[in-house]
C-alpha cells in the first residue's frame, strides 16, 4: 500500500504543480494587465502589482487546479484499467482514494488562509498601490488626455498642458455641486495619502456660475475614492476574520447603547406622564440605527462561514472529481474534467450565490452558505458508491 500511496501522491503532485503554475501565471498576467489598463498605471508601478494580484488570484486557481490534477490522474488510471487491477488484488477504491481526500482536506484549510490573504493583502495591497501612485496616475492622464473626471462626474478638470515641474497650465475645473467653473492661469496638485484626498490649488482664478469673482487662489479637495476603487471600511467582505470578530463586539455594543437610549427616553416620558415620548424623533432615529446595525450584524455573522465554505470547496471538488473520473473509465481527461466542472458551474456556484444572498438578507441562517458544498458532496457520495459496487 505504501508503494501505491507514494505513486498516487507523486503523480498528483507533479500534475498539480504544473497546472497551478500555468493557471496562476495566466490569471496573474490577466489581472495585472487589467488593473494597469483600468487605472492607467505607469509602467514603473506594474511590478509592484504582481504580489497583491497573485494573492487575489490564488483562491481561484487553487481549487480548479486541484480538480484538474485529480481528474487527469484518475482518468488515466481508470482508462488504463489500473483501478480494476487494484480491485482484483482486493484493494477497494476507498483505500487509494483516502490519501487524496486527506490531502484535499489540508488544501481546504490552506484555501481558507489564502482567501484571507486575498482580502487582507490582495485587495488592500492593490488599493494602497493605486493611492500611493495616485499623483503619477492623474498627472499622466492630464499629460496624455488633458482631462480627468471623477467616477460620479461631479468634478471635471481640463488642462491645456503640464510643464516639466508638474504645474498645470491654464486649468479649468467644473464643480457640478456648486454649479461653478474655475479657470486659472496655473494649478498644483498634491495628494494627501493619510487622508486620501487630492488637493488642487488654483492660482490667479476666475470663477463663473452662481457667484462670480476673479483674482486670488483657491484649493479644491476631492476624495481619492472618487477616482480610484476604495475598500469599503465597514464591509464584512473586505475585512479579515480577526477584524470581523472585533467588529461584531463593537456592533453589539452599539445596538445595546441605542436600546438604552430608547429605554431611558421612554422611562422619562412615562414618569412625566407623556405618551408622546414613546414616538419622538430621537426614539425613531434610535430604532433606525438599530435596524441598520442589526443588518450589519447579520452580514458579519455570514462572512466567517462563507470563508470556510469557499475554502473547503477544494475538498468537495476532489470528493466529486475523483470518483467521477474513475466511474467514467475514460483516459481522455478533458472529458472527465468538464464532466466534473459542468455540475460545479450549474450547481455549485449558483447555490453558493443563492445561499449567500439569502443569508445576508436574513432569510436563511448563515450556515446555509454550505448548501453548495453539501450538494456537491451528495453527488460525489453517489459516485463513490457506484465505483465500490461495480
Amino acid at each position: 500500500m505504501s508503494v501505491i500511496v507514494r505513486y498516487i501522491l507523486r503523480e498528483l503532485g507533479v500534475t498539480f504543480l504544473l497546472g497551478f503554475v500555468a493557471l496562476t501565471l495566466l490569471l496573474l498576467i490577466v489581472g495585472v494587465v487589467r488593473e494597469a489598463l483600468e487605472n492607467d498605471l505607469p509602467l514603473i508601478y506594474v511590478p509592484y502589482l504582481i504580489p497583491p494580484v497573485f494573492a487575489s488570484m490564488s483562491p481561484i486557481s487553487l481549487p480548479v487546479t486541484l480538480l484538474l490534477a485529480v481528474t487527469v490522474f484518475f482518468s488515466r488510471m481508470s482508462g488504463n484499467n489500473e483501478v480494476i487491477a487494484l480491485k482484483a488484488l482486493g484493494i477497494p477504491p476507498k483505500i487509494f482514494l483516502m490519501p487524496v481526500f486527506v490531502i484535499a482536506f489540508f488544501f481546504s484549510i490552506l484555501g481558507v488562509g489564502i482567501n484571507e490573504l486575498a482580502i487582507t493583502y490582495g485587495r488592500q495591497g492593490i488599493e494602497m498601490l493605486l493611492h500611493s501612485a495616485a499623483e503619477d496616475i492623474l498627472m499622466q492622464k492630464l499629460r496624455d488626455k488633458h482631462r480627468i473626471e471623477t467616477k460620479n462626474n461631479l468634478v471635471t478638470l481640463i488642462v491645456q498642458g503640464v510643464d516639466g515641474q508638474g504645474r498645470l497650465l491654464y486649468p479649468t475645473i467644473m464643480l457640478k455641486k456648486e454649479a461653478a467653473t474655475i479657470e486659472a492661469s496655473s494649478a498644483q496638485i498634491k495628494i494627501d495619502v493619510n487622508e486620501n484626498i487630492l488637493k488642487a490649488t488654483f492660482f490667479d482664478i476666475r470663477v463663473t456660475g452662481a457667484i462670480k469673482y476673479a483674482g486670488g487662489e483657491r484649493t479644491v479637495e476631492i476624495p481619492l475614492s472618487d477616482f480610484f476603487p476604495m475598500r469599503r471600511v465597514n464591509s464584512p467582505s473586505d475585512m479579515g476574520l480577526y477584524q470581523i470578530s472585533k467588529e461584531r463586539k463593537i456592533t453589539t455594543g452599539q445596538v445595546e447603547e441605542q436600546r438604552r437610549i430608547i429605554a431611558a427616553h421612554r422611562t422619562f416620558g412615562a414618569c412625566m406622564g407623556s405618551i408622546d415620548a414613546w414616538a419622538t424623533p430621537l426614539v425613531e432615529d434610535a430604532k433606525k440605527k438599530i435596524r441598520k446595525l442589526q443588518t450589519h450584524q447579520v452580514k458579519l455573522s455570514v462572512e466567517p462561514p462563507r470563508r470556510w465554505a469557499t475554502g473547503f470547496c477544494c475538498f468537495f471538488f476532489v470528493w466529486l472529481g475523483a470518483p467521477l473520473a474513475i466511474w467514467m473509465r475514460k483516459s481522455d481527461f478533458f472529458a472527465s474534467f468538464f464532466a466534473c466542472f459542468v455540475p460545479i458551474l450549474i450547481l455549485f456556484y449558483p447555490l453558493l450565490a443563492f445561499g449567500l444572498i439569502q443569508a445576508k438578507n436574513g432569510a436563511l441562517p448563515p450556515m446555509c452558505v454550505w448548501t453548495a458544498n453539501v450538494a456537491i458532496g451528495l453527488i460525489g457520495f453517489w459516485f463513490l458508491r457506484q465505483i465500490h459496487r461495480y
